[in-house]
């Protein structure tokens, strides 16, 4: 079936009439023309004023839009949008690997047809302000070298139990390590899933996290945590005060992971960690992400060389610190 070709008066027409429509403001009937305001003011008024007539140039010659998105290349968005929430850039990058032979717009106008389709999420960023006696970076420059771990906001259940959920990635290739359904967030159910890592990808040269339970301490102590990594030999990393953007990788893994996750709740702990991890292969292996040009963690992850040991090492003292 031949695309119908659409004129340039038939897209002002329906800006026009989107514009009159008192559902939407001119502002965001801009955003889904991907036009100014007074541009959709002005096709507004002539349209008010003169019908379609008044919409034509000046000159009365058609215009057409040679160029217009096909109806494949905007179905094939939307309905990507809708399965994986993603948006435009990510979009337009997996349907040219899926669908080479679909000619895709460019990304403004992917945006435009998402907005058209009410498929923009605009999320408000929330800042943490926390303490802590420590205020050290690590920069990583291989993966493998340096995790980041958290505990994502708790959250109720179906079943009213609260669920908190710990969360571990690479810092390098954004590779999620694990994603573990908790009913606490005590260091006795941390570190059982903290080893099991280990055992599995290795131990890294640093791991960074906040300053909350289980993995900070006040006073300028040591945790438990603290302790337990450093008789690995692993550099305990903890983010500044007030500083989220120190762990912006992992914060922003945690921003996905409650929109797939956490807004529809299951009913049970065991249902809980089968979202996560539908999650995690998700974001491992399907989603391409921008900080690795596009790439996909799965395929950037490398463990480390460092094996976890079978023996735990016995701390070594200076001779006059020993008795």
């Amino acid at each position: 079936m031949p695309l119908e070709e659409r004129t340039i008066v038939d897209l002002r027409e329906e800006m026009a009439i989107k514009a009159l429509d008192g559902r939407y403001t001119v502002v965001s009937v801009a955003e889904m023309f991907g036009v100014s305001p007074p541009t959709v003011r002005q096709w507004r008024e002539r349209y008010r004023e003169g019908g379609r007539a008044g919409l034509e140039d000046r000159s009365h010659a058609p215009i057409r839009c040679p160029h217009r998105t096909s109806e494949r290349a905007e179905e094939l968005i939307v309905a990507e949008a809708r399965k994986w929430g993603w948006g435009a850039k990510k979009i337009l990058k997996r349907l040219s690997e899926s669908h080479p032979e679909v000619d895709l717009p460019a990304r403004s106008t992917a945006d435009a047809i998402l907005a058209r389709h009410d498929l923009v999420k605009r999320i408000k960023r929330r800042r943490d302000r926390t303490l802590t006696p420590f205020a050290r970076r690590y920069v990583a420059q291989e993966p493998g070298e340096l995790t980041t771990i958290d505990h994502k906001g708790e959250f109720r259940l179906l079943d009213g139990q609260y669920c908190y959920p710990l969360t571990i990635i690479d810092n390098i290739s954004r590779y999620i390590l694990a994603c573990e359904a908790l009913d606490s967030t005590s260091f006795e159910r941390a570190w059982p899933v903290i080893a099991r890592v280990f055992r599995k990808h290795g131990l890294p040269l640093a791991m960074q996290s906040d300053n909350g339970p289980p993995f900070g301490a006040s006073n300028g102590r040591f945790s438990r945590l603290s302790v337990e990594l450093m008789s690995l030999n692993i550099q305990p990393v903890f983010s500044r005060p007030g500083v989220p953007q120190d762990n912006g990788k992992h914060e922003r893994m945690h921003r996905d992971l409650k929109n797939d996750t956490a807004r529809e709740p299951a009913g049970t702990m065991r249902g809980q960690q089968k979202l996560f991890n539908a999650f995690v292969k998700k974001y491992n292996e399907e989603r391409p992400h921008e900080g690795l040009g596009m790439n996909r963690p799965a395929r950037v992850y490398t463990p480390s060389p460092r094996p976890y040991p079978r023996r735990k090492p016995r701390p070594e003292y200076a001779p006059h610190f020993e008795k």
